[in-house]
């Protein structure tokens, strides 16, 4: 299981694409955004959203010269190279999210991959960027009064406040039934209970003579 997802950021009646190896949750989009926002207020020259997209770090902060790839939370998508990230999203499941940021529409849109087992019953999910901005100025200040600076608690927070966290749980429960399902231990149990079965209906068959 992993966090490889792909972001469609569109601004300005343009789309920019980025890879993010570790983007596929419900609270990093409304994240980074946020952090690429307060960004933006202290930016020189009116810089565009993807712009500092390409520039955000994991700490959420601004690296003016980009440093190794695996140091930075995005890495951008050509143009001609969209489809081939499409085509692998909708065929298998390296890439577990699609997530679409529509800074004109107000929308945020997640979309988990049902190629992936453990999101299998996710679906999609639809939120206002005005609202999702706000519950995640709350959530950071809830973090900082309880000393919360860790993300994957911070997600957890998020996760459970907003009902995603059963959805999740749900799905993933799924998952391990659909694997013992097709399990060599069920195949196994299966195959003892046909087996009592055949041995159980002589014995039916032989009461009914007698009597």
């Amino acid at each position: 299981m992993g966090n490889r997802s792909v972001y469609c950021l569109k601004e300005d009646g343009k789309e920019n694409y980025f890879y993010a190896h570790y983007g596929a949750n419900a609270l990093s989009p409304i994240l980074r955004l946020w952090q690429a926002m307060e960004i933006q207020k202290q930016l020189p020259g009116n810089r565009s959203l993807a712009h500092i997209f390409e520039h955000l770090d994991y700490d959420g902060g601004y690296q003016k010269e980009r440093l190794l790839d695996g140091d930075m939370f995005f890495a951008g998508i050509e143009p001609g190279e969209v489809d081939a990230y499409e085509e692998a999203y909708v065929r298998g499941r390296q890439l577990e999210m699609w997530i679409t940021l529509d800074v004109e529409e107000n929308q945020c849109i997640l979309e988990y991959n049902p190629n992936c087992p453990w999101y299998r019953t996710m679906g999609s999910y639809s939120i206002d960027l005005d609202k999702g901005l706000e519950n995640v100025r709350r959530l950071l200040e809830y973090g900082e009064k309880h000393g919360i600076t860790d993300f994957n608690r911070l997600l957890t927070v998020y996760h459970n406040s907003t009902g995603l966290g059963e959805k999740l749980e749900d799905a993933r429960a799924g998952m391990q039934l659909s694997e013992y399902l097709e399990s060599p231990q069920a195949e196994e149990q299966r195959r003892r209970y046909r087996e009592m079965l055949e041995q159980e209906e002589p014995k039916s068959g032989q009461e009914e003579l007698e009597r």
